[in-house]
Order: structure tokens, then sequence, then C-alpha cells
């Protein structure tokens, strides 16, 4: 079974500024390489970096904070949401998504406890996330056949899709399987969750980006693949994410792909380098992907950056090649390797610079399980 994910608030209280601020030409992708995103981010922290972030996906943005960050990269796409199926129960994050749910209704709508799905004994369906040494409130599945819980989420993501600082939507925590078998089968689940889609789908008058968070990979989500435009592969060759083939073949495909790799929780950033550059290399080899590097499952959205991201490549001058199990692409201004195999000699013939160490040379080692962009010197 997939491991699901926690979306925290960091509170927005919601007023007029929930009103629609009027037309603004939807934003696409850009070909960008690389390009950075940030899962679940800290707004403020993204922020205050500076950083030309390529893509950032969070509860909610207010006008001035979509400014602050398109200050620093002007495409750069803003993406919104919660989930469909599940309430974190903390009174801030309740607060949040009742506050957008219910802007400008004459008779707004409450949390009731019809909403919850829940066992044959009747207690509701819990997650299990929480956690004393997080901080962590419990998660509770939501009944997908409930009249007011339909409308509840529906009405928030009709107010999300409104705002023309949002480029998109996010879903968090989708799944196929059903949180509590005893209270809804697989089937029903699934049939249920597909109705709200199918309206959230008519609300989406615009076609934005709808980002769903598959968990390990789409395998886990492809009952709802026609409502989505891309998805995150979280924990990435990490203790239960994907593997480098299963990668590849995503990044191969139709979909835009959120790479997130990530430090198993533990914040240790410099042990887990590898990871994300392996991750970021093999971003480079397609021309739809992301990499948002963090924490973890428990802790999204920290705004880390590298110098492998602020690399200027160029355009790419074909398609990704293959040569003794390694990959590699082929850049203006440089070249990418991903090397998830075996320790490996890459010989140039000229004299590079290894943006991950600076060091020049023609020839490098790389390291089972890492990449590197090399580029060429001026």
């Amino acid at each position: 079974m997939k491991k699901l994910l926690l979306l925290i608030i960091p509170i927005i209280v919601l007023g007029a500024g929930c009103a629609s601020l009027g037309d603004e030409n939807t934003r696409t992708p850009v070909e960008k390489y690389p390009k950075i995103a940030s899962w679940l981010a800290k707004k403020d922290n993204i922020i205050e970096s500076g950083e030309p972030y390529d893509l950032v996906m969070s509860g909610w943005f207010e006008e001035g904070e979509a400014k602050r960050i398109r200050a620093n990269n002007p495409d750069a796409l803003l993406l919104a949401g919660l989930t469909i199926s599940w309430v974190y129960n903390g009174d801030e994050w309740m607060q949040f998504l009742s506050n957008v749910s219910n802007f400008g209704k004459e008779d707004p709508i409450d949390f009731m406890e019809e909403m919850y799905l829940h066992k044959s004994n009747g207690q509701r369906c819990a997650f299990g996330w929480a956690s004393d040494e997080w901080n962590h409130d419990e998660i509770y599945a939501m009944d997908p056949r409930n009249f007011y819980w339909v409308e509840m989420v529906t009405d928030f993501y009709k107010n999300v899709l409104d705002q023309p600082q949002h480029d998109g939507i996010i879903v968090d925590m989708v799944t196929e399987k059903s949180w509590c078998p005893d209270g809804i089968s697989d089937e029903d689940w699934v049939a249920a969750n597909i109705k709200i889609l199918k309206e959230i789908e008519e609300h989406n008058k615009k076609d934005k980006l709808v980002i769903f968070n598959s968990g390990r990979d789409i395998s886990q989500i492809d009952e709802y693949a026609e409502f989505i435009d891309g998805y995150v592969m979280e924990n990435a060759f990490g203790e239960w994410g994907t593997d480098f083939e299963t990668a590849l073949n995503a990044v191969q495909g139709d979909y835009i792909v959120i790479l997130a790799p990530d430090t198993d929780d533990t914040g240790e950033k410099n042990k887990y380098l590898k990871r994300m550059r392996l991750a970021l290399t093999l971003s480079l080899l397609h021309d739809k992907t992301y990499v948002a590097y963090d924490v973890g499952p428990r802790d999204h959205g920290d705004a880390w950056w590298f110098d492998e991201y602020d690399v200027e490549l160029g355009e790419p001058l074909g398609d990704y090649y293959i040569s003794d199990d390694v990959y590699y692409r082929d850049f203006e201004n440089g070249v990418v390797v991903s090397n998830p195999n075996k320790n490996i000699s890459v010989e140039f013939d000229q004299e590079m610079i290894d943006i991950t160490s600076g060091t020049q040379s023609s020839s490098f080692q790389v390291e089972k399980g890492d990449g590197r962009i090399f580029l060429k010197i001026q």
C-alpha cells in the first residue's frame, strides 16, 4: 500500500482576499533546464530565499505572495489545493478549508459528523498520522458519497481555480484503496471520488493544470489518470519511493512529473545529496520534469537550494542516450550524467567543470547512485 502524505498549512485566514482578482493569462510550463519545484511549500521560506523556483505548490497563494515569488521568476507556476478525501484534524487547517469553501455563501456549510467516513463500529476512519514527536494531529477519511462533504470540497476547489494568481490545483493523498473497507468498498470509493473529480473538472473553465500526489508512482492513481496533467513521485529513490527505472519510464510519458527525493524524514540534507543529484539529472533527461528535494513526508517544502539548481545548460542537443549503463544528455552548455548502477569514469575531449565539486578536468569519477552536471569552460 502506498504511503500517504500530509499537507500542513501555515494558516491563511481568508476574507475578501478570496474574491476573484480579475482575468489573467493562464501560465504554462516553459522550457528551462533544470526545473526546480517545491511540493507543499513553506511559502515564507520560498519568498525569503529569493530563489527562482519554477513550480511552487501549496494550499493557497495570496496575490501579494504570488507577486513576490514571481519577482524572482516571472514564469513561476503556482498551484494550490488540499485533497478530496480527508481532513487534518487541526483547527487552523479545518478553518482554512471552511473559509475558502464557504466564501460568498449565504448559508455556509460547517463540518458535521456525517461527513466523516466511519467504521462499522461507528468510529471515524483514522490514518494513524498523529505524532507527539512531530506535533501532528490525526488525519480522518471523509465520506466521498456525503452530499455536504462533496459540496464543501468541490466549492473549495472552485474558489481556488477562480483565482488568477493560481495556475492550477494540487490534489494530495489520492488513493484507489478505501481507507475503511468496512465503511466503503474500493469500488465505491473510486467511483465516488471520480464523481467529485468530474465536478471539479467542470469548474476548471480555463483548463488550468491539475497535479496529483501519486505516492510512489502513477500505478497507484491510474484510476484517476484522465483528470490529471501531471503527478508527484514522492520519496524518490528513498525507503518506499520509486526506483530509477520506474522514474525514467515515467518522465518519458505524456505527463508532467515532479520527482521528489527527500531525506526519509531525517532532515540530514547533506547526507542525501547523491539522491537529490540522481533525481535532478534524471529530470534533465526529459523536457517535462521537475525536481523537489526536502525533508520528507512529515515535513515538506523547505527552501533548499544548491549550485546545481543555478546552472544554465541552454537547449538540449537531442534526446538522452545510454552508454555502458550510464545515462547522458548533451546540452548547448554542458553534459548531464545520471548514474544509477555503478561507479564510473567519465571522459571528455575538452576540459569541463563539475558543478558539484568545482573541479575542472577532462576526466571525472561519478559514484553509483549519483548524478553530475558538467559545464563547458567558456
